[in-house]
């Protein structure tokens, strides 16, 4: 199925500045440097309607405008790849086969918040993203796409790598500042929020991989092709990880309004052995299991939070008939 992360529908090898320049990459970069402003950047995400993929779905747009806004300086980018949900490799997956995807997006995020360093924040397990990730710098930067006077202009970016624990608390926003900062990585205490008081007590935009590799399609194509995807309350798609429960396990991308029962039976090939199905997790350790008979419920958060659960980051966990539910929890 033909996506807006996995144009051709997947990604079997990582993909460099080459490949990706010949399928529009960096196009939007451009656009924003030399024909367009900030603000207008916030606009069009704004208008597109994207949500961080992150778990909370708060609205990037409006994120982003509390940092830009902010009067105290300097500006921060993060880009959270701390991903330790169980069963999630959605964003290890991104920075690996489409690390240019992220990167320019990260790029945009900075331009758009008016930061001049922007740290790669990437689970200290993910050795194969990270080389990905710091082979794309090297490709960008090389290329004026990166670095001082990014493209002739005036605006320059310098990127910082730091490496997350593999524990879950370390993927919390918050959490990531301490790490990046050199602390234990625990949550702070909200508010106030990192967009306004984050790293280093800066105004910080911190966002999830899957959510700035979403940031160069839509500049490049504007909010109303992004909005030709999904639902009017959840414009664009989301990548859902499926496990061994299924007989295709994987990543999928699909647009929001999808069916819960087309991403288990047509996706993911059916539970194996036929097993009937006793419970689902449709959001990995955040979300709350939901009955069997919500299977035909849409994938989008207004609807899975209808039926008495969250969409979270999108990991999908089945219970089948004789399996135990505490078992299963006590797993998670």
């Amino acid at each position: 199925m033909q996506g807006i992360l996995f144009p051709r529908g997947e990604v079997e090898e990582r993909e460099g500045l080459k490949e990706y320049r010949q399928r529009g990459g960096y196009v939007a970069l451009e656009k924003a440097l030399k024909g367009s402003t900030p603000e207008g950047i916030l606009q069009e995400i704004a208008e597109s309607g994207l949500r961080g993929r992150g778990g909370a779905g708060f609205p990037t747009g409006k994120k982003w405008a509390f940092t830009r806004e902010c009067a105290v300086e300097p500006h921060y980018v993060v880009l959270n790849g701390g991903e330790d949900e169980p069963g999630s490799k959605k964003d290890r997956l991104l920075m690996e086969n489409l690390p240019h995807l992220v990167l320019e997006g990260t790029i945009l995020a900075a331009y758009a918040v008016g930061a001049s360093t922007a740290y790669l924040y990437i689970n200290d397990q993910y050795k194969e993203a990270k080389n990905s990730m710091a082979g794309a710098l090297a490709e960008a930067e090389a290329a004026g796409l990166c670095g001082k006077k990014i493209l002739g202009s005036d605006f320059s970016l310098d990127v910082v790598f730091v490496a997350a624990p593999p524990n879950y608390v370390a993927g919390e926003d918050s959490a990531a500042l301490e790490v990046i900062e050199q602390k234990q990585p625990l949550p702070r205490q909200k508010p106030p929020f990192p967009a306004t008081a984050g790293l280093f007590g800066k105004p910080t935009a911190v966002n999830n991989v899957e959510t700035l590799a979403n940031v160069a399609p839509i500049i490049a194509q504007g909010a109303a092709w992004y909005r030709g995807f999904g639902t009017p309350e959840s414009p664009g798609t989301m990548i859902f990880s499926l496990n061994d429960e299924v007989n295709r396990p994987g990543i999928y991308e699909l647009p929001f309004g999808s069916s819960l029962r087309f991403l288990i039976e047509e996706c993911g090939g059916g539970v194996k052995g036929k097993k009937a199905i006793k419970a689902i997790l449709p959001g990995g350790p955040s979300s709350a299991y939901l009955p069997a008979d919500k299977i035909d419920v849409p994938l989008d958060p207004n609807s899975v939070r209808a039926a008495g659960s969250t969409l979270g980051c999108g990991v999908v966990r089945i219970v089948t008939e004789g399996s135990c539910i505490v078992e299963e929890t006590l797993r998670c």
